[in-house]
């Protein structure tokens, strides 16, 4: 089993560590702020007003971090930030680092990927744009979502070549994210390279963001998915704070992804919402043929351990060590004002999943026409 273990938290910032099953060489975090919260679950929240609450989550996230005295001690011209494009680009790990520490002389770095699928695997393309210094002793921080984790594993491979090449070498990296276990995978292989090549190489970090989610795969079992892209909550591990908000709307348990594309939903808002608009066209479909919101979040947010209070707090009190006792009530009482039995009788009525989609459809409907009503304008 893995859990969290509180190490601090506060209405702007709690942190996490990752603990127990699969625990190798790299320090695992979850983060959570109530901006990545909002990123997580309004998908609304797009185009450059995405792009700065992803920086505002990671000022404060960085500024918090319990492996901060890493930046803090390190000499700025010796800091890198790789961006992955486009991806990286919305987390501004540069602009993050000079609002929480004050870093002003680190170097940006930057890479194109592209991924694509052949034969039922994924490859990566178009990764030959490289502007990429890495100097002696170098830190390295990355930004990226990550899914199939294919971007991150040919960049480390493209930079390690580099390091080596140059004459360089590493001392530490940390890759912030929203994703999935992939990405650890990914970077004990290359912590175990770095401590090869490198001999003063100490340490490797992973970051999630609100949530060490889970990948869609063959073996998912919902009714509208994407395999090798989709981050769900289902069967995830959440942080608290992250999983008491999916009680204050319907629609953030049920959306298909906890982040959808991040490069189109800053640069390309039209081809982002159309992908978000035709989700929820497709679950209103299926709401018309008989399909409830009572099966919706059963699939989607099966809350598993909910049969009494004593078997939610005692899942509970093991998956997130050092919480109160306080919070784990409130959470429990939130699950306890949705499910009342007027929802119930009215959740497994035909109309009620319409009622969600159609509320999900007005807001992002608004938004296109906001955009072509700027259009028109311009």
């Amino acid at each position: 089993m893995q859990f969290l273990e509180a190490v601090s938290r506060s209405p702007s910032v709690s942190w996490y560590r990752l603990l127990g099953e699969h625990q190798g060489e790299v320090n695992r975090w979850v983060a959570s702020t109530p901006e990545s919260i909002r990123i997580c679950n309004c998908p609304e929240l797009c185009g450059v007003e995405f792009s700065n609450a992803l920086r505002t989550a990671m000022t404060s996230v960085i500024a918090t971090a319990p492996f901060a005295p890493l930046l803090r001690e390190c000499r700025p011209d010796r800091i890198t930030v790789m961006n992955f494009l486009r991806g990286s680009l919305n987390f501004d790990v540069r602009s993050a680092l000079y609002d929480a520490l004050g870093v002003n002389l680190h170097a940006t770095c930057f890479m194109s990927s592209q991924r694509f699928r052949k034969d039922g695997r994924w490859h990566v393309k178009e990764d030959m744009y490289r502007k990429i210094r890495i100097p002696e002793d170098a830190v390295l921080l990355f930004a990226d979502v990550v899914a199939t984790g294919v971007t991150v594993d040919n960049g480390l491979e493209v930079i390690q070549q580099h390091v080596v090449d140059g004459k360089a070498s590493l001392t530490a990296a940390v890759f912030f994210t929203i994703g999935c276990h992939k990405i650890e995978k990914i970077l004990e292989k290359y912590h175990a390279e770095f401590k090869k090549l490198f001999p003063g190489y100490r340490e490797t970090h992973v970051v999630y963001l609100e949530a060490k989610l889970r990948l869609v795969d063959s073996q998912t079992k919902l009714v509208i998915a994407i395999p090798g892209t989709d981050l769900v909550k289902q069967d995830a591990l959440l942080s608290p704070e992250f999983e008491a908000s999916q009680y204050a709307t319907l629609s953030a348990p049920l959306e298909r992804c906890a982040i959808y594309d991040a490069g189109s939903r800053a640069f390309d808002v039209v081809e982002y919402l159309s992908d978000v608009v035709e989700y929820w066209e497709s679950v209103r479909r299926l709401a018309r043929r008989g399909y409830t919101l009572f099966e919706a979040l059963l699939e989607r947010w099966p809350e598993r351990h909910h049969a009494s209070r004593a078997a939610f707090m005692e899942v509970k009190t093991r998956e997130w060590a050092g919480v109160s006792k306080d919070f784990y009530g409130r959470v429990w009482d939130a699950y306890k004002e949705r499910w009342t039995p007027k929802f119930k009788l009215w959740a497994q009525s035909r109309e009620s999943l319409e009622c969600v989609c159609e509320d999900r459809l007005k807001v992002l409907h608004k938004l296109m026409e906001q955009m072509g009503r700027q259009h028109e304008h311009d």
